[in-house]
């Protein structure tokens, strides 16, 4: 089975999300999307709960190919990619597994907690975003493990969101689906 994980904060998932998942669909056989409990490389914690985001995902995804996980979630301690990583691997034996990053998560690659333990076992697939260059600062981008996703822009950030979401701001219907906008107004998510 061939199985492509996407993990991020997703606080809150948006269209840029969602566009991603549909350009991953046909290409997998399995998509599993892994929200983070805290990225290592964010000082801040998510604003929506681990369940909250959980549910938005849920709302945002109604496909039998596609899982939400709450492995980080659920961790009581902090989580790494190579802890997921383990964690899918021994979850679903005999697979192969490619793992969605976007170029602003590329351009941290050499300073994850030791890539070097699955690096060699997966994919990468990253998808392009405004305003990240790529960086070839370490041999690891150079790799043919990672492909690279150059025609897809669609910049919308979750930062961008929230930012809107306590300014009030009525842009929110070209950023968010409505099932997810309904739920962050019915339980004051990011009030």
């Amino acid at each position: 089975m061939n199985i492509f994980f996407y993990g991020g904060t997703f606080d809150p998932p948006h269209i840029g999300h969602k566009m991603i998942v549909e350009y991953l669909l046909p290409l997998c056989d399995k998509l599993i999307l892994i929200p983070a409990k805290k990225s290592p490389f964010k000082k801040k914690s998510p604003i929506a709960n681990g369940i909250e985001r959980i549910d938005m995902l849920k709302l945002l995804f109604d496909n039998p190919k596609i899982e939400v996980d709450d492995f980080e979630i659920r961790s009581k301690k902090e989580n790494y990619t190579y802890l997921t990583v383990e964690y899918l691997m021994k979850k679903y034996k005999h697979c192969t597994f490619t793992m969605v990053i976007g170029r602003d998560q590329l351009n941290f690659l050499d300073r994850w907690k030791f890539i070097d333990t699955f690096f060699d076992n997966i994919k990468i697939l990253c998808f392009n975003r405004n305003g990240y260059k790529h960086e070839t600062k370490h041999s690891l981008y150079a790799s043919s493990n990672i492909e690279y996703i150059n025609d897809f822009n669609f910049d919308v950030s979750s930062t961008e969101i929230r930012q809107s979401i306590e300014s009030l701001n009525s842009n929110l219907e070209n950023m968010l689906d409505l099932k997810v906008l309904e739920y962050i107004k019915k339980n004051n998510t990011y009030a």
